[in-house]
């Protein structure tokens, strides 16, 4: 069963999902490092994974640590699911020790993440999860309880077997308030995340009339689906030809366009 960030405890950090950089609770003084996690882990091998939680609070608090499988939505919406119910879960071979601890106030303590990849299935590309490490409410009379939960993502590839590949499935435009809308929905065919970097062209007879950039370093999660929103200037009344370009991070850029008339 899948369930959304939005159902998280209040206190709920998510910048280990996004970052490389240590995680950090939002004003509640946990922090984890690393963040985010890339490794490579042949079949039939396993790994030990330090990750370090750090309380910079005021006080002491009681750590719980849990593990989820993830999903990043067309967009770019992270959903969590129990472990083992995505196909590309890395935590159904995992064990993390200790599940819980007391962390008094500016201590540190090193979480060890286990990987036990099995031998004899045919695993290829990347498989990815996520540690959450949360804090027990406190709970006062008259007062609101918080809960920090905050993240580690790791990704581990099978050596040899990851391919990166992509392409746009669609383009399209549409007259908005702002100017004109410009969507394109991009397709990870790999075997492991990728990040996009892209851009709009907007041609008329051969000639490039406007450029428009799309955000940077998009997150498309292997097997995985990303709509991509821009707004241009608007655009006179004619004929165009709409070019959406992105890098993926492949040999190759990928490319789709459409046609359009403005009345």
């Amino acid at each position: 069963m899948k369930f959304s960030a939005l159902f998280l405890a209040a206190g709920l950090a998510l910048a280990g999902l996004v970052s490389a950089a240590p995680s950090s609770s939002i004003g509640l003084g946990l922090d984890v490092t690393p963040a985010k996690l890339d490794i490579s882990v042949p079949a039939g091998s396993s790994e030990n994974i330090p990750i370090t939680v750090h309380n910079s609070s005021g006080s002491g608090t009681h750590v719980q640590a849990s593990m989820a499988d993830f999903t990043v939505t067309g967009q770019g919406q992270y959903e969590f699911a129990k472990v083992g119910s995505m196909p590309y879960s890395l935590m159904r071979w995992a064990s993390i020790n200790p599940r819980e601890f007391d962390l008094p106030q500016d201590t540190t303590e090193q979480v060890r993440l286990t990987l036990a990849v099995p031998a004899g299935e045919k695993l290829t590309g990347e498989y990815a999860g996520v540690v959450f490490f949360q804090t027990r409410p406190e709970r006062r009379k008259g007062a609101i309880s918080f809960s920090a939960r905050i993240a580690a993502k790791v990704y581990a590839t099978v050596p040899g077997t990851v391919k990166l590949s992509g392409a746009i499935e669609k383009v399209s435009a549409s007259a908005s308030s702002g100017g004109e809308s410009y969507r394109v929905l991009f397709a990870n065919l790999g075997n492991a995340h990728v990040y996009l970097n892209g851009r709009i062209e907007v041609r008329q007879n051969g000639t490039t009339i406007e450029r428009v950039n799309m955000p940077p370093q998009l997150l498309v999660e292997r097997g995985g689906k990303r709509l991509i929103e821009v707004t241009g200037k608007a655009l006179p009344a004619g004929s165009y030809q709409v070019v959406a370009i992105i890098d993926y991070g492949g040999a190759a850029l990928t490319g789709g366009e459409a046609q359009i008339v403005v009345h």
